[in-house]
């Protein structure tokens, strides 16, 4: 009787691993084709901005950037 017992917790949990695991497949799967698109899509914004090159040519033409501390109208807002 023990042993038929043992044998239908031993079905129960075989069957919540193989439901588990499936659930966990298909999350792996889905995770991956989000990368996938989130690279394609970072790939397609910066061919079309080319931060790259302006970030290279306000380097080259001695940019310097904002202090936005310094600004009184963000100062006033606060």
């Amino acid at each position: 009787m023990a042993s038929l017992i043992l044998l239908f917790l031993n079905l129960l949990y075989s069957a919540y691993a193989l439901k588990t695991s499936k659930e966990y497949a298909k999350k792996l799967s889905e995770l991956r084709s989000q990368s996938e698109r989130y690279l394609k899509l970072k790939a397609e914004i910066d061919s079309k901005i080319n931060y790259s090159t302006a970030k290279n040519y306000a380097k080259s033409d001695a940019f310097t950037p904002v202090d936005w501390s310094k600004i009184s109208i963000l100062k006033e807002i606060k």
